[in-house]
């Protein structure tokens, strides 16, 4: 199968995903939305609650202003009633302003009635006159009107502190609560007051036939009683209707035993959340479908026309054709350089390959020796074509199936979510890797050997440091000996040493007490042998042939990552060193691998 059939399989087959994960998503979001408009309900509420606060502290301060007032200081009742009167006209929220004697009688009022009346029996006046607070708060129902009423008392007493009268302001509940009703999020929600002994005291819609009935003995009430700060509630229907209720008390004001109480349909409710739940499919629908075309443009730019030059270029140069060449244009990344690198790589061979057609055949061991190096090239040529046309393949499938659930995910990532785009990240540097080990490998062939005196000790330490850097802490026993300096191109053997203890510290990863053993033996003829000593994972000998393969791996890439290249890179420099490389190792009791090299 293609490579281009494959990818469009996997954007097909990717389509079952974004259902799947976009029905919980929606499902979420509808949720979200709920959620939202009860917030909004409960603040709606407890603004109501905070607006009933306000007037009634405004109401306070107008009375201590009028307690100051020169009208109330003569027994003219006619031309205090006409004083009061004038207030009533700047504050039409009340529907009416009197005056209380200490005896309980009433003085002037703003109606200017004249009537005579008793009011000792008003718990607001009582408590008027009872604290050092002067304000007193009590819902009524109007004796006259029946209206429901918020009677705002204040107490004001002479200079030498005993009681001088009450003043008095009725508020209009059902003409305040009315007002608010009118800016409520939906129109069909309900709001109330009630107080303290479950009376309703105004209902808004309807509030004529609710008010003055009670809810004492309905499930209603014992939510209301119980909250305090704007609780919600969306198990009480109201007349065989599924609402969301929410109740507050004035803040401040608590010990009246005023409730504000709102409800809303919760079919009202939804209407919003699931137009708002439509657009939202409609957005994901198209952005989906963006998102598709631009992932079957990217994998079939970035991925499968770079591919495709690759394999062709292998093929033919491994069918004879030594002048085949990828050649330009060269993509940026990775996929790019490694497309030069072999190119680089088929120039050298066939250069290698005219040379040895031009060479006297009484150079007999020049022959053998430069056979031998184009054998080897040409199986790592082999491997190249063969990581590339097969391995090369697998991360890059997740990239381009994977990249565009990240896409798509990018704003609310679930679990499952996120292990797609581990996945993407695992491949992603699997690629990045495998590509870089490849070109590690193909430099330290072709690379000019600057042979010079080398510190083995400063660069073991060097090498050490930036292993433990990568070992996320972990806790490493480290012994290490005294170690002679070495003839050789400082460059490649900091890499030799980097792959060898990186290798110690990452097959050691599942030891609890790991330790790691550096030490060096003066082996004769002017040559040092340096062992790396781990007590790791170690390998079974019987596989020791295909330690230091190109792409062999001895164990699981689940458990220990790595593309098989690092120690094919160790022995190409070794030998290039003149040196000799080899290991030992027994299954879970740690592996030792020996370098010889010149001594300086």
């Amino acid at each position: 199968m293609s490579i281009r059939a494959r990818l469009l399989l996997l954007i097909l087959f990717a389509t079952l995903i974004p259902a799947l994960v976009g029905g919980a998503f929606f499902r979420n979001y509808r949720e979200s939305l709920v959620a939202d408009a009860k917030r909004e309900l409960a603040n709606t509420t407890r603004q109501v609650a905070q607006s009933l606060t306000e007037t009634i502290r405004s109401t306070a301060q107008l009375h201590y202003g009028l307690s100051r007032a020169r009208d109330f200081d003569g027994n003219d009742r006619r031309a205090c009633s006409n004083f009061l009167a004038g207030v009533l006209s700047e504050h039409p929220q009340y529907t009416g302003i009197l005056t209380i004697k200490p005896d309980g009688q009433l003085f002037c009022d703003s109606l200017r009635t004249g009537r005579a009346l008793n009011l000792t029996d008003r718990r607001y006046f009582r408590d008027a006159f009872k604290s050092s607070n002067p304000l007193a708060v009590e819902p009524v129902f109007g004796r006259l009107t029946g209206m429901s009423v918020l009677q705002i008392a204040y107490g004001v007493r002479d200079d030498q502190g005993a009681p001088k009268f009450v003043l008095l302001a009725s508020l209009n509940l059902e003409k305040y609560m009315q007002a608010r009703s009118q800016a409520l999020p939906v129109n069909t929600t309900t709001i109330a007051l009630i107080d303290d002994k479950g009376t309703i005291l105004t209902w808004h819609p309807a509030g004529e036939k609710k008010s003055g009935t009670s809810i004492a003995d309905s499930a209603l009430f014992d939510f209301v009683k119980t909250s305090v700060d704007a609780g919600v509630r969306d198990d009480i229907p109201l007349e065989g209707t599924p609402r969301i209720w929410v109740a507050a008390t004035l803040p401040g004001f608590e010990n009246t035993g005023l409730r504000v109480l709102v409800g809303a349909s919760r079919d009202a409710l939804l209407a919003a959340a699931n137009r708002k739940l439509t657009q939202a499919r409609a957005t994901v629908a198209v952005v989906w479908l963006l998102v598709f075309v631009c992932a079957w443009a990217l994998a079939e730019l970035a991925v499968r026309r770079p591919t495709a030059r690759i394999v062709a270029a292998v093929k033919q140069f491994s069918e004879g054709d030594f002048g085949a060449r990828i050649g330009a244009p060269y993509p940026r990344g990775e996929i790019g350089e490694l497309m030069i690198e072999l190119d680089q790589a088929f120039a050298v061979m066939q250069s290698q390959r005219e040379v040895i057609q031009q060479l006297n055949a009484d150079l007999e061991v020049r022959v053998i020796q430069r056979t031998a190096q184009l054998e080897s090239a040409n199986k790592e040529l082999e491997a190249f074509g063969y990581t590339v046309s097969h391995d090369l393949r697998a991360p890059v499938r997740h990239v381009g199936g994977f990249a565009r659930l990240a896409v798509e995910r990018a704003s609310a990532l679930d679990e499952e979510t996120r292990r797609y785009l581990h996945k993407i990240m695992q491949a992603a540097a699997h690629m990045g890797t495998l590509i870089d080990d490849m070109l590690e490998l193909s430099r330290a062939g072709r690379a000019e050997l600057r042979s010079r005196r080398v510190n083995l000790t400063a660069l073991i330490d060097a090498v050490r440091e930036q292993c433990l850097r990568d070992a996320n802490g972990r806790n490493i026993a480290w012994d290490i000996g005294e170690l002679p300096a070495v003839r050789g191109d400082a460059g490649l053997l900091r890499q030799v040493f980097i792959n060898l203890i990186d290798n110690a510290v990452k097959y050691t990863g599942g030891v609890e007490n790991a330790v790691i053993k550096i030490a060096a033996e003066d082996t004769g003829n002017d040559e040092v042998c340096i062992s790396v000593r781990d007590n790791g994972a170690g390998f079974d000998m019987a596989y020791a042939g295909k330690l230091f393969g190109v792409f062999q791996r001895l164990h699981n890439e689940d458990r220990f990552p790595g593309t098989g290249i690092g120690l094919a890179t160790v022995k190409r420099i070794v030998e290039r060193h003149d040196g000799r490389v080899w290991g030992e190792g027994k299954v879970n009791e740690g592996a030792v691998f020996y370098v010889v090299l010149k001594k300086a």
